[in-house]
């Protein structure tokens, strides 16, 4: 079953956009998140900590998985020419 092996690896059981968001936030992309999700809370926008992290983590996995996307198609189509 898909379930008990994904536990066994270490992967809770439903992961939601706001554990996916949170689990991209290390090293300098993690300070820059606390940062912004600190003024947020203080400021008069109507969102918490953890949502401007979560939006943030999923901001900076896609920044990501597209550069590797972009890469890649360079890359393929450098060995095509």
């Amino acid at each position: 079953e898909l379930g008990s092996a994904a536990a066994r690896v270490g992967i809770p059981p439903r992961m939601d956009v706001k554990t996916i968001g949170e689990q991209g936030l290390h090293g300098w992309k993690g300070s820059v998140a606390d940062s912004v999700a600190r003024r947020a809370d203080r400021s008069r926008i109507p969102v918490t900590e953890t949502q401007v992290r979560a939006v943030l983590g999923v901001a900076f996995f896609t920044m990501s998985l597209l550069y590797v996307v972009k890469t890649l198609r360079a890359v393929a189509r450098e060995a095509r020419d």
